[in-house]
């Protein structure tokens, strides 16, 4: 494959249906289902498995997908590499973001970026959202984007700046889940106390969902029944599927689903989506309309709500006036 391909390969891993990723990547589906098969029919094992039209990575799949993510990575980081020995000149902005969502984040960001501040060079790295505090606060990079507060660290700012809710999965055969709504745009709310005689399915102590899940048990006073954990998402996700236990879903990979229910928890439980930087950066034009442009395309993920911000406003007002042409 070529780079566009792991591209492609990429995109469909991070989406959740092919339509999605074809509209990511602003190719028509028909195009994109016609590459994935004659990929799959070359290799003679299916990358994807399909439930009513979503994808879920196979084993295979996911080897190519950490493949795609790596060569991708790489050429992001030589093409920036390239930039800045072409025109010293340019200034470097560095970015972390989580895995997975490193490369994304860059095509999403790079060229919006690039068109207003020419001589920008930005540089995205991955870091976990646990260790991006403690990244700025070294100053190893400039911004990170992440959810969760990890570090008591002074000198960094947490702005937050969208938030995602987290909602409970259900397998159907579950005595509740006749009580589950079938509009998934407003779906039933539930305590999570209701579960205490069912096994929950977890990501480990250390995952973001897992942390705010803690909460939520903490704050109900319950003490769950853990039947199994796992740092792997999509081990976690497979066992529920499988009616193992039940488990916390981000709200934006609630779909139709023949073999889940969700539930809304009450009260209300969201991941929050921050904005980091050191406390002493005087901030420029640049990152404010950066920090706009970030908080823009998070808005795009499905479930994204904004957290309500006068300094986040005042920086996609200036995004918009840079784009007109009345900025910088």
């Amino acid at each position: 494959m070529n780079t566009r391909q792991y591209l492609y390969i990429y995109t469909l891993a991070t989406s959740s249906t092919i339509s999605e990723a074809a509209e990511h990547l602003g190719i028509s589906e028909a195009a994109l289902s016609k590459f994935l098969k004659a990929q799959e029919q070359y290799f003679h094992v299916r990358f994807f498995s399909r439930d009513k039209k979503q994808l879920r990575l196979t084993a295979a799949g996911q080897v190519v997908f950490q493949a795609a993510r790596r060569i991708l990575e790489v050429k992001s980081n030589t093409l920036s590499a390239m930039a800045r020995q072409s025109d010293p000149t340019r200034f470097s902005v560095r970015i972390a973001s989580t895995p997975y969502r490193g490369t994304e984040l860059y095509s999403q960001i790079y060229n919006r970026f690039l068109s207003l501040f020419p001589s920008a060079a930005p540089q995205v790295e991955e870091i976990y959202s646990n260790q991006q505090e403690a990244a700025i606060h070294a100053r190893r990079v400039d911004f990170a984007f992440g959810v969760g507060i990890h570090a008591a660290h002074p000198d960094v700012c947490n702005l937050a700046a969208s938030r995602t809710e987290l909602v409970l999965a259900v397998p159907r055969f579950h005595p509740l889940a006749a009580e589950a709504s079938r509009d998934l745009d407003h779906l039933s709310s539930v305590s999570v106390s209701a579960f205490e005689n069912t096994p929950f399915i977890m990501r480990d102590r250390k995952n973001n969902i897992r942390l705010e899940a803690d909460k939520v048990f903490a704050a109900a006073r319950f003490s769950p029944v853990i039947a199994f954990e796992s740092t792997n998402a999509i081990t976690v996700e497979s066992m529920i599927r499988k009616g193992a236990g039940v488990g916390f879903f981000s709200r934006r990979y609630v779909h139709p689903e023949s073999d889940l229910v969700f539930f809304r928890l009450d009260p209300p439980c969201y991941e929050t989506f921050y904005i980091r930087y050191a406390k002493d950066r005087k901030l420029t034009d640049e990152d404010k309309c950066l920090i706009a442009i970030i908080f823009e395309e998070r808005l795009n993920i499905r479930g994204s709500e904004p957290v309500e911000s006068d300094f986040i406003r005042a920086c996609t007002d200036l995004l918009l006036a840079t784009e007109n042409g009345r900025g910088i």
